[in-house]
């Protein structure tokens, strides 16, 4: 089974997508109503880490997937599954920030791997978006030192993700 195949899989079968967000929002729904930042202990931590972790992970996925598409494979983004490739990236921002408005993102702990994560990717997309169109660059739009400028700010950028993702 390829990545293709299980895309496939997940656009006929959207009611598997759907009512794994529809689950999430009841968790964050009740999250609201239950959780406070004086009861925020051990059990609840917990749950709220295995939540932010449940919708993340899906969403990071889902932009990756809809970044590749639009930048190396050149689909037109009218043309994907909304169910597969956008309601994962809406659902976790929705969630998040209701999420945020119970306990903020960052004690819920992992949330800071996450965005380290999420950062990390974004500059080995932009790196190899960059590799994909050096030729190009390089003898048509900049110096040989704004190629250097580049790298060093997208290293550091590299740098600041993984410290965060491996705190």
């Amino acid at each position: 089974m390829t990545v293709q195949d299980l895309i496939y899989l997940l656009s006929n079968n959207s009611s598997i997508i759907i009512n794994y967000y529809i689950a999430l929002l009841v968790l964050t729904l009740i999250g609201m109503l239950i959780v406070t930042p004086k009861n925020f202990k051990t059990p609840v931590n917990y749950i709220y880490t295995i939540l932010v972790y449940a919708l993340a992970i899906p969403g990071i996925l889902a932009i990756i997937l809809l970044v590749y598409n639009f930048f190396f494979l050149k689909t037109n983004l009218i043309n994907l599954e909304v169910i597969t490739y956008y309601l994962p990236i809406v659902a976790m921002v929705i969630l998040f920030l209701l999420i945020n408005k119970t306990i903020p993102l960052k004690s819920i702990p992992g949330f800071d791997k996450i965005s380290g994560l999420f950062m990390m990717i974004f500059v080995a997309f932009i790196v190899t978006y960059f590799i994909q169109k050096v030729f190009i660059g390089i003898f048509f739009i900049g110096s040989f030192m704004q190629l250097i400028v580049i790298f060093i700010v997208l290293l550091v950028v590299l740098k600041i993700g993984w410290d965060k993702f491996i705190k």
